[in-house]
């Protein structure tokens, strides 16, 4: 498998892992799952010639993810 390839699908698993720790019902749930989620990035990272980069830009996927599924509401509950 081309690396570019390898990492696209990293990419979509971690995004994956990171909407569905979005969707529990409790915040220590979630708190869990993207604990989670942050591990695999690491994990994952592991296979690449610069782990730690590649674990950064995995991490701030899983970000963006988990802050684009929560609801709203929830978003402006938490800031508030």
């Amino acid at each position: 498998m081309s690396r570019m390839k390898r990492y696209a699908e990293d990419v979509w698993e971690v995004q994956e892992a990171a909407g569905l720790a979005a969707l529990h019902d409790t915040p220590r749930a979630c708190l869990k799952a993207i604990s989670e989620t942050f591990e695999l990035c690491g994990t994952l990272a592991q296979h690449y010639h610069d782990p730690r980069a590649v674990a950064a830009r995995l991490v701030h996927e899983a970000a963006l993810s988990y802050m684009t599924a929560i609801p709203r509401a929830a978003r402006g509950a938490v800031a508030a």
